[in-house]
């Protein structure tokens, strides 16, 4: 596929936070960007770690539009196997192909950051293995058979450094380190298909969630949002991996997004760059090549 042709791009978790600002970073004039979330709706508003947050597919791609890029709403609960189904046949029959399938979507329960023990917590921090890697799982199983048509296109599953250190507790950790196994697997089946499946780890970007605790903390909050990610950013970072000549190199990797950014030339719209993390929060598992059926 030239790099300058008209790509379908899915990205799911599109009305609010990381998934948002990779939709809205993500395409280039001419683009399809399908934004699928729960929330519809122009101020639509989510309650979340004590905030009311804005949650809505309509402003994403209302700000897609903006950029001559063209955005499609879908509706969809993840937690539904049915509808993702619906989401995967709904991709096939409009456009009859997918070049990149971002999974961003997270299902994010208000104990996750509480600083207890797992067993004080609310047991309904599963939810995040349901949407975030259940539905990850389903939804590349559905369209994978439409994705190996088309040499070239890209999964992106969507990680943080949770995978390497304590972040939260053991169920995010788990969800983390699982997702960037999977995608380690799917890169071994999709290999022949020249389908690049690779784990990003976004970093601390600085979302609609990150700005209303900024203002609540002042500067203690500041200092640790110094070397943030903007909202846009990974949605850069993976259209530039897209657009790689040799981007199955990176197949059955898990990348940080500051770092392949830094490699790509990739900056914060102000002309920062964001810092990774590594020597602070680890870095990526290296996973055995070895193959058992």
């Amino acid at each position: 596929m030239s790099k300058n042709s008209k790509k379908i791009i899915l990205v799911t978790g599109a009305s609010r936070g990381v998934g948002k600002g990779i939709a809205e970073g993500i395409g280039s004039p001419g683009d399809v960007v399908i934004c699928a979330a729960r929330s519809l709706a122009s101020g639509t508003q989510v309650h979340q770690f004590g905030f009311e947050l804005s949650s809505s597919l309509e402003d994403t791609v209302k700000n897609i539009n903006q950029d001559n890029i063209d955005a499609d709403a879908y509706v969809v609960d993840l937690n539904k196997t049915d509808e993702i189904e619906g989401l995967a046949k709904y991709v096939e029959k409009k456009y009859g192909r997918l070049d990149i399938l971002v999974h961003s979507a997270c299902q994010i329960h208000d104990d996750l950051v509480q600083p207890k023990p797992f067993w004080e917590k609310s047991v309904n921090l599963w939810s995040i293995v349901d949407v975030g890697l259940r539905s990850n799982y389903l939804l590349s199983h559905a369209l994978a058979p439409l994705m190996i048509k088309n040499p070239e296109s890209l999964i992106v599953q969507i990680s943080s450094h949770g995978a390497s250190c304590y972040m939260h507790g053991p169920i995010y950790g788990a969800q983390k380190a699982g997702v960037d196994k999977m995608a380690f697997d799917m890169a071994h089946d999709l290999k022949e298909f020249q389908v690049c499946s690779i784990s990003l780890w976004s970093g601390i970007v600085k979302d609609e969630k990150t700005a209303k605790v900024s203002a609540q903390h002042g500067e203690h909050y500041a200092e640790f949002l110094k070397g943030a990610a903007s909202q846009l950013f990974a949605g850069k970072v993976i259209k530039g991996i897209f657009e790689m000549d040799n981007k199955m190199k990176l197949s059955g990797k898990t990348l940080i997004a500051a770092e392949i950014g830094a490699e790509l030339g990739i900056t914060n719209e102000d002309g920062s760059k964001p810092k990774s993390d590594r020597d602070t929060l680890g870095g990526p598992q290296e996973f055995n090549k070895a193959v058992i059926y």
